[in-house]
């Protein structure tokens, strides 16, 4: 399990959204905050704070997602994964 208060620092997120030819054709930069309060809309997840894999973000989620964070939008066309990652020191 991940030391929340320790680890998030060297942390990022992001919601991408994937189109036909795989190119990351819509990016959103999550905060630490934003993933504390959508991680259990991902029950299948390996970790607390979604950071060891992408997981993806089928359109039953978005209404939920959208409520939680109200900045987020979502292209039709575009497959969707939430993902960490290590940022550059």
């Amino acid at each position: 399990m991940t030391d929340i208060d320790t680890e998030t620092e060297t942390l990022g997120w992001e919601l991408i959204g994937w189109d036909d030819n795989e190119q990351a054709a819509h990016v959103v930069e999550l905060t630490r905050v934003e993933i504390l309060r959508i991680r259990d809309l991902f029950p299948e997840r390996d970790d607390e704070l979604l950071e060891t894999a992408a997981y993806e973000v089928k359109p039953a989620l978005y209404s939920a997602l959208r409520s939680t964070i109200p900045h987020l939008k979502f292209s039709e066309g575009l497959e969707y994964q939430i993902g960490g990652f290590l940022l550059s020191p």
